[in-house]
């Protein structure tokens, strides 16, 4: 079968790969992929020899930045360090809700009262109590100088 400019084409329409031009590229790809293969091995040694160092501690006196997301409130400030817990403070009010204050060591007993206070409300009498009451355990646990009386 002859085509208009008298080349002949095998039947089926397939390439003459006699030629040996697609066994050059062939060979070419193998070299390059033996190529590339060797070169990452090579990395993959170079790295192993290498010691990772641990990452630097973060300085605790400089705080990371965290961008707010819209909509979300700012979280509360760290609270400052305080002494050892002395005692928990548990208030069961006339409702019969109990309300649980940790006293620390240095915390002042109106301090404590006001705490309490805020989520268990109750008479001027029985907050005075309260207070002096809070005043004498702090002492008794050797919670340091005892604040003045109200």
């Amino acid at each position: 079968m002859e085509t208009s400019s008298g080349r002949r084409c095998r039947p089926g329409g397939r390439l003459d790969m006699s030629h040996g031009f697609v066994r050059h590229i062939r060979r070419n790809q193998l070299a390059r992929d033996a190529y590339e293969r060797a070169v990452r091995q090579a990395r993959g040694r170079a790295r192993g020899r290498h010691t990772a160092t641990p990452p630097r501690p973060r300085r605790p006196d400089q705080p990371v930045y965290r961008a707010r997301r819209p909509g979300v409130p700012p979280a509360p400030p760290p609270h400052p360090p305080r002494g050892p817990r002395l005692f928990c403070l548990d208030y069961e009010g006339d409702d019969g809700n109990v309300t649980s204050v940790i006293v620390h060591q240095g915390d002042s007993a109106e301090e404590v009262t006001r705490r309490v206070c805020a989520r268990s409300p109750m008479e001027p009498d029985l907050r005075s109590a309260l207070c002096q009451r809070v005043r004498d355990e702090i002492c008794k646990r050797g919670g340091g100088s005892v604040m003045g009386g109200e």
